[in-house]
Order: C-alpha cells, then structure tokens, then sequence
C-alpha cells in the first residue's frame, strides 16, 4: 500500500510516504460491508379500538462510512505521525422513530384484508409459514415505495428459523429450506391486488399447487388459478409500489390453518372489480414415473411428485378511484404439466403392483 511522492516545501523537494488511494480504496471498500448499517424504522401496530399505533419494536439508526474522506483522514494522520485514526463514518437516522403518530403517516384505518388457507400441511411448512410470515409483522411501506418482498424475508436458511419441507426446483418438487415461503408471498399477492396497488413484480408457480386455490372450507376453487405469486430472492421476487401519499403499516396472522395479511393507511377512495379466464387451454398431466430410490428399502415406495394439469390462465384487474378507472393492468399465467413421481427402493420385486396397492402412482409406466 506504499506510496512514495515528491512535493514541493518552500522550494525544496522533499519525499512524502503515505498509502496508495487507490489501493486504500479497495480495503476501505471491502471494509465498509461490515461498517454500514441500514438504518430501519421501528414496527407497529395498529389498535383497532382506539385508532392508533403503537410500537413493538424500536428503530435503529444506521450508519455509513465515506471511504474517500476516510482515505483522506488516514493519509493526513500518517504525516502527523498517528498510527491510529478514526474512520469517517456518518450516522444515518431512520425515516420512521418508535415515537411517530398514526395520523402523521396517514395510518388511520384498515383498507386491505386476505386470508389463504394451508389445510394439510406439514409441521416444516407450517413452519416455514409462521417463519416467513413474522418478518413482515409491524413493517412499513414508505410513500412513493416499491416493495421487495426479498428484502424484508432475508436469508431463507435453517440458521434462521426455516426447515425442510417440498419446494420446487429444476422441474421437480423436492426437499428444500423454505417450502410454504410462497404461502406468504401469494397472501401478500392476493391482499396488494385487492388493495388496489400497481404490482411492479409477480411470478406464478410452475404448476397449479392446490393450497393456493383453497377457500375457507378446504374445498379448491379453480377461479384462485392464477392468483399465486412465488419467491426465490434473490432470483425471483414479489414487489408492489406504493403509490399514495401516505404510509402503509403490515400486519401478519397465522391462526391455525390460515394466514392473514392486513394493511393499513389512508383510503383514496380506490377500489377493485376483477374478473378471471379460469384455467383455460388445459394439458393432462402426464402418466406418472416411478423411479428407484438407492436411499429407500426393498418394498418401500413413496409419492415425491403429485400430477397437475397444465393451464393458462388471464386475470384482469381493474382499479378505481373516486368513480374513475384509475388503472387496468393483466396477469398472465401459464402451468406446465406435472407428472407424478414415485420413488422404491431396490430389490422391490414389482414397483407397479406396489404402486397399486398403495394407490399412489396409477397407471405409471
């Protein structure tokens, strides 16, 4: 990191040591992804009863270092002969302190609900669910604010809370931290389309998955086709703006087999009717696979992949303000064909007849 210049002092050249700016600059570059901090709002919630919020969980302030004054200061404190110096790190106040006031964010009401319904779930996607879902509870959208879902859920990791259960990846559904995630990025899907707001990103699931098209009784309705949104950050997001002038406040429930999202702010007199194709230009699945499993027992046999039938399916939204169309926007969707997959172990003396007997995996080839 050495430098050697030459400067002129009353007429005299005189050699001034210091450190290269320029490799200086790549440390400090380095070190400033540790030193910054992003400064974050505190978390809310809103009384219902008294119509005000109040805080559940402070905010923090931030901070961010200035690596070409930080180069500056060091360079000077090496000529002084100081062998310590202190960085030039500035701290970064949050928009919204535990102190803020309802009325002052325009957080006055409820203007959005929806609830999705996981019946049959494991206890790892439930977990998942709950883990997920939590990290929304108390957040704020800021005015003019495009969301990412990506960056409030984090690191999907077992390290953070999350389990094992089936996701989908590389066209199969396998064992993966995370499974249930999407129950949660499609709750908040389905809650931002009938809020209103303009949806900025939004991915469907590969396949139709079924927990996605459950109504309160358990049954599946084949009009919430195509109202799913799925999440793999940083790859694939969820992201919506918030396009008022005013502050949104998240709530999230998890309560047996339901999660509910809330949001509240301000009402600008916006509204939604919307109508939907259904599943149209269906595909059967194909015939089901079964595949030997080193790992599993001789007459052992599992199902790891259930058939769906492809579809494409159109919804239209159209939003409203005041008595005006205030936006229409569209979702497309597409599914592919699933294939159901079972898996035995070797030595299994007939998969077929296994399959049968377990009525798992009919008909497969």
């Amino acid at each position: 990191m050495i430098a050697v210049i030459v400067v002129e002092n009353g007429g005299t050249a005189e050699m001034q040591v210091g450190l290269d700016p320029n490799v200086l600059r790549q440390s400090l570059n380095e070190l400033k992804v540790y030193v910054d901090r992003q400064p974050t709002n505190a978390k809310f919630v809103f009384n219902d009863e008294t119509g005000q919020i109040e805080p559940i969980a402070a905010s923090n302030i931030g901070r961010a270092m200035d690596v070409e004054a930080s180069i500056a200061a060091i360079n000077d404190a090496l000529l002084r002969g100081e062998h310590n110096v202190s960085l030039v790190v500035a701290e970064q106040q949050p928009l919204v302190a535990d102190t803020a006031v309802g009325a002052d964010l325009g957080i006055v009401q409820l203007i959005a609900q929806e609830s999705t319904y996981f019946y049959g779930s494991s206890t790892e996607r439930r977990q998942n669910i709950e883990a997920a879902s939590s990290r929304f509870h108390g957040v704020l959208v800021a005015p003019g604010e495009t969301f990412s879902m990506g960056n409030i859920l984090g690191d999907v990791s077992l390290e953070n809370g999350f389990a094992e259960a089936l996701i989908i990846y590389g066209g199969r559904t396998i064992k993966g931290v995370g499974g249930g995630v999407c129950q949660v990025s499609t709750t908040l899907f389905r809650t931002v389309f009938f809020a209103g707001f303009p949806v900025v990103e939004r991915y469907s699931h590969a396949y139709r998955v079924s927990y996605y098209e459950k109504t309160v009784g358990g049954s599946v309705d084949p009009q919430l086709a195509g109202m799913d949104a799925t999440v793999y950050f940083p790859l694939v997001d969820f992201k919506f703006q918030n396009d008022t002038p005013y502050w949104i406040l998240m709530e999230t429930y998890m309560s047996g087999d339901t999660l509910t999202w809330k949001l509240y702010s301000t009402s600008d007199g916006r509204s939604v009717t919307w109508e939907t194709t259904g599943p149209t230009n269906i595909v059967s699945a194909p015939p089901p696979l079964l595949e030997e499993n080193p790992e599993m027992k001789a007459e052992q046999i599992k199902q790891v992949d259930y058939a769906a039938q492809g579809a494409d399916v159109n919804v239209t939204r159209v939003v409203w303000r005041n008595g005006q169309i205030y936006f229409t926007d569209q979702f497309q969707t597409h599914y592919q064909p699933w294939q159901a997959i079972c898996q035995y172990g070797p030595g299994t003396e007939d998969p077929k007849k296994l399959a049968r007997r377990n009525d798992i995996c009919v008909g497969a080839s």
